[in-house]
């Protein structure tokens, strides 16, 4: 009796275990998968290879978060804005839509940044940028990248109300008001 259950306690530990090593196994081969496709990727955007990106790409969010990374610092914005819109829509991870998130608002940035690009659409790509850094800081609020973006943009394009302030201009009459029995005093 006491055999019995002493092997049945085996038998249930080495399920368990070999359980999570299938488990380990099958995170790693996914994890090697996503780090080689992430590695071809720069070539495969080089070559123009939209096979690529059809086929290995979209298997994993991870993978096609830097897809839509390598298409932005390729210069192709619109292609890597299209990219980052899609994987915030329908990423089933958090994680990897606010990364989205945040890369897309950077994206805005550096695109709002560039001196080849008309300041017609500096400022709505810096206010598209500052809209989506507020709306990740309200997520996390401790996230100091954010913080430090979103001071970017708005030393590039200042709030309205601050820039109105700045060119305030003197009223043009002044009315000083005395109210009888009334004498200044100090602060409490």
């Amino acid at each position: 009796m006491r055999r019995k259950t002493i092997h049945s306690g085996f038998a249930a530990l080495a399920f368990c275990l070999s359980a999570l090593a299938t488990n380990f196994w099958m995170e790693m081969t996914t994890s090697r998968t996503m780090a080689r496709v992430i590695s071809q990727i720069p070539a495969a955007l080089s070559a123009n290879d939209n096979s690529f990106h059809s086929k290995q790409v979209l298997s994993y969010p991870e993978t096609r978060l830097a897809w839509a990374n390598a298409l932005s610092e390729a210069g192709s914005f619109e292609a890597a804005e299209a990219a980052f819109n899609a994987l915030i829509r329908e990423s089933n991870s958090a994680v990897t839509a606010d990364a989205a998130q945040f890369n897309l608002a950077n994206a805005y940035l550096r695109q709002g940044m560039r001196d080849d690009i008309d300041a017609s659409q500096r400022g709505p790509m810096l206010e598209l940028a500052k809209q989506r850094y507020r709306d990740l800081l309200r997520v996390f609020p401790n996230h100091w990248d954010l913080r430090y973006n979103l001071e970017l943009a708005l030393r590039l394009a200042p709030e309205r109300e601050a820039a109105l302030a700045a060119d305030k201009v003197k009223p043009i009459k002044s009315v000083r008001v005395i109210v009888p029995d009334f004498k200044a005093k100090d602060l409490p």
